[in-house]
């Protein structure tokens, strides 16, 4: 079903069930006064009665039933009648005396005033107090005119009813046909995108309603999208001409090795440089691998607690093996009391990754000069600082350095890939650290991550 056809049914659904509701009250309300009146229309000619038959000594029947022809109007069904104390009828002789059965009679005289309604029939009754004694006078009547003006109310209501809701609901869906021209708008608009026209954009017109903040953002995500395929071509042409260059060598060094005999020394070099390509290639992989797996929906990690220092130095171990003439200095500012308070949650091995790429480049492009890695405690953060004192990063080159295989014109003469920082970046977003970067070409740079503390650590 469509939204249009949803929102109209749902709207005439609403008014229905107002008008249903308005229209119960006024026909209630319509019964309850038609019955009140009634009533008190009986209880007129009561007391009329009372006046005719009590408050003078001696009236006949034939009295009565002149000054009833004369001055009341006969109502359908209407029967007076007038009890004494022993609940016989008094004044009026005709063929019905008990008309009235003796409950009601006594329920009269105990409350002094009866109204009772069933199946349309209207009965009301007084107890009069005269110095002839003490009398029951009941009136009952049929109210048919009242049932004709309710009858004729509440067909007028029916009709009303269902002719409203069929107007309600071709103007709703006249009204929400209009609204939701925009919305088919986009929905044609974004029939036409493709992966190669992903540069197009919505019409956002200039009003200020939620399909236009539909709009807004679906341009935001186009753009997300647009960015993200750029950057996927980009991948697959740097990681295959990465991947191409140690296996091109490898190749050749085979094919020349086997070109003609060698001598010891020959074979040596060959394997060397084969080992050295190999090596270089078994490294891309994995950090491809890596980035692949930083990727991945952060709920199928494995997350743990520890301790962020003690990360900090196995990382500086391990690069340390790998790069021995590497000088890194661990700085510890407002260490507190309690070594829990360094307890960070994540997935160890990716952040070892990610601190051992940053540890690398550090010394990798300062020529192994001193590194200073500073962590910092506060109440709510803990701050990690690297600052070295390399060759520095471009302006030019700050925005692309978290590019895969996005290098510095700089940094060209350095052997390596372009893959460590973009890895890192993704494994602390996947973190939710803040990882930022502040360099100077020619005189060093300062790799800044902030993790947020938890509020409960782990014991």
């Amino acid at each position: 079903m469509k939204i249009k056809t949803k929102l109209t049914l749902l709207f005439s659904l609403v008014i229905a069930i107002l008008l249903l509701v308005v229209n119960l009250y006024i026909y209630s309300l319509s019964k309850k006064y038609a019955s009140v009146d009634f009533f008190k229309r009986l209880q007129e000619r009561a007391l009329a009665t009372a006046n005719v038959f009590l408050e003078e000594d001696e009236v006949s029947k034939k009295i009565f039933l002149d000054f009833q022809k004369k001055y009341l109007e006969k109502l359908p069904g209407e029967t007076i009648r007038v009890y004494d104390l022993k609940n016989k009828p008094a004044f009026i002789n005709d063929s019905l005396p008990n008309y009235f059965p003796n409950s009601i009679i006594n329920k009269t005289r105990k409350e002094n005033i009866y109204q009772h309604k069933e199946n349309n029939q209207y009965v009301y009754g007084i107890y009069y107090l005269d110095n002839q004694g003490n009398f029951v006078i009941l009136v009952t009547a049929y109210d048919k005119i009242g049932d004709a003006k309710l009858k004729q109310l509440r067909d007028v209501l029916t009709i009303g009813f269902f002719f409203s809701i069929i107007i309600v609901f071709f103007i709703g869906r006249f009204f929400i046909k209009q609204m939701l021209i925009p919305l088919r708008e986009i929905n044609k608009q974004v029939t036409n995108f493709t992966e190669n026209n992903l540069h197009l954009r919505l019409q956002e017109g200039n009003k200020k309603d939620e399909i236009t903040e539909l709009a807004i953002n679906f341009n935001g995500m186009l753009g997300r999208i647009e960015n993200a395929f750029e950057l996927q071509k980009n991948f697959v042409a740097n990681a295959s001409h990465e991947l191409r260059t140690p296996l091109t060598s490898i190749i050749g060094n085979i094919e020349l090795a086997m070109s003609r005999p060698r001598t010891s020394n020959d074979y040596q070099l060959f394997f060397k440089t084969i080992l050295e390509e190999a090596e270089r290639l078994q490294k891309l992989s994995d950090g491809l691998l890596n980035i692949a797996q930083a990727s991945s929906d952060i709920n199928f990690l494995k997350m743990e607690s520890f301790r962020i220092d003690e990360l900090l130095e196995e990382a500086i171990n391990i690069v340390h093996d790998q790069m021995p003439e590497s000088k890194m200095g661990l700085v510890f500012n407002n260490m507190p009391p309690d070594s829990d308070e360094l307890i960070i949650n994540g997935n160890k091995s990716l952040l070892m990754i990610a601190f051992e790429n940053i540890f690398e480049n550090a010394n990798k492009f300062s020529d192994n000069q001193k590194v200073i890695i500073q962590l910092n405690n506060f109440i709510a953060k803990i701050e990690v600082i690297i600052r070295d004192s390399g060759i520095g990063i471009p302006e030019n080159d700050i925005l692309k350095i978290f590019q895969p295989f996005s290098r510095g014109e700089n940094a060209r003469t350095f052997s390596g890939s372009g893959i460590g920082l973009s890895l890192s970046q993704k494994i602390f977003l996947i973190h939710k650290c803040d990882l930022s970067i502040q360099s100077e070409e020619g005189k060093g740079t300062v790799v800044t991550v902030i993790f947020q503390k938890s509020t409960s650590k782990k014991s």
